[in-house]
């Protein structure tokens, strides 16, 4: 996203036992000046660094001031948000299921990346295939339930209705995370896809059959395609 929006690189810096027992000091010198040659940082208004968090803004103005660069703090989106915005509230969110909530505080739809692998095929057998998605180790996933959001591909975007779960109807042991697209035909086998978590519709339950899951299934397309008609995933994100 910081690419697609222009950014010409982007830096991970790993969060280890070294980085974390470095002083404010340090950490201008060794990390922002010294591996990332910063002449300008810009951050949060709220930003904190170094040991036990010991550095606020006006350390590190007046430490990249010494080293002869300068740095910029902005007013934090959400700063009047009940709670505040933060990482740990939005995997709180996402992984209660509050996918809107999530979504309020991301600015976007929260999102998760995986590669399109071969599953059970049982969604073809009663005219829903899905694609079983397989996310990053570390993603966050959402609860388990049915969600409504969207799929993208390249250029390519379908509102789906997305399963997150075990499949208790079918007494499936693994969670997995599988996408059924809107008016969509094709094969996506080894493809990289977005899914995005725009709404939640309802809870994973046991069904008595495939009748009954079925017809479920139904009703959950049918929100899913009210949903996809009054919102579109944001271009650009």
């Amino acid at each position: 996203m910081l690419l697609r929006h222009g950014a010409d690189e982007v830096w991970v810096i790993p969060f280890d036992v070294g980085l974390s027992g470095k002083t404010p000091e340090q950490f201008v010198r060794d990390v922002l000046v010294g591996e990332g040659g910063a002449a300008v940082v810009v951050v949060g208004e709220n930003f904190r660094f170094g040991y036990k968090a010991a550095g606020d803004f006006e350390n590190l103005q007046r430490l990249m001031r010494e080293a002869g660069g300068g740095a910029v703090g902005v007013q934090v989106r959400g700063a009047g948000v009940e709670g505040g915005i933060s990482s740990t509230r939005i995997r709180a969110l996402v992984c209660g299921g509050d996918v809107t909530g999530a979504a309020g505080l991301l600015g976007r739809p929260y999102v998760i990346r995986g590669e399109v692998v071969v599953g059970d095929k049982r969604g073809r057998s009663i005219g829903f295939p899905t694609a079983n998605v397989m996310p990053d180790p570390d993603a966050v996933i959402p609860a388990r339930g049915v969600y409504a959001g969207f799929v993208r591909f390249g250029e390519e975007e379908y509102a789906a209705c997305t399963n997150v779960g075990v499949a208790p109807t079918f007494g499936r042991a693994e969670s997995r995370v599988e996408a059924h697209l809107l008016d969509f035909d094709g094969d996506l086998y080894g493809r990289v896809v977005d899914v995005s978590f725009v709404k939640h519709i309802r809870e994973e339950r046991q069904f008595s059959g495939i009748e009954e899951l079925t017809e479920q299934i139904r009703r959950d397309v049918e929100e899913a395609r009210v949903m996809a008609d009054n919102l579109r995933w944001p271009k650009g994100l």
